[in-house]
């Protein structure tokens, strides 16, 4: 599971509360795909880098993304609370997702030949409308 302060790290002050409530929707919904998946018998890997399930350093760039990070795009998901990258450094999880289990549970995510060693799961709706798209 992941928790808010993971997601959000050290810069819940700086969080507008449009991104806050963007982000409790996000992480709804990516720990009910987190369930399931492991429920499934699958096995979810903390990072050793991040000590949670997201992906990244420990300033966080997996979850929450500040306006001002270098971190992806100026657009990215991340910087309005709608992406997390979820360690995954086996593909494993990303083997698992399908268009099908991604739309049960209304989420996105970008290609997996794009997220090598993590999965990225977002809410925002990509412009090409697929579930699993190419950045």
């Amino acid at each position: 599971m992941i928790i808010l302060k993971d997601y959000f790290n050290n810069k819940i002050a700086e969080v507008t509360p449009a991104i806050s409530l963007n982000g409790l929707d996000l992480l709804y919904k990516v720990n009910r795909l987190l369930a399931d998946y492991v429920t499934k018998g699958n096995v979810l890997r903390v990072s050793p880098k991040t000590g949670c399930l997201i992906s990244g350093n420990k300033d966080g760039d997996g979850g929450m993304r500040l306006q001002s990070s270098k971190t992806g795009s100026p657009n990215s998901a991340h910087k309005q609370g709608m992406a997390v990258d979820i360690y995954d450094p086996q593909n494993k999880l990303d083997d698992y997702l399908t268009d099908e289990i991604l739309t049960k549970f209304d989420l996105y995510r970008e290609a997996p030949e794009s997220t090598l060693g993590w999965c990225h799961l977002g809410t925002r709706i990509p412009g090409s409308g697929h579930r699993t798209f190419k950045p």
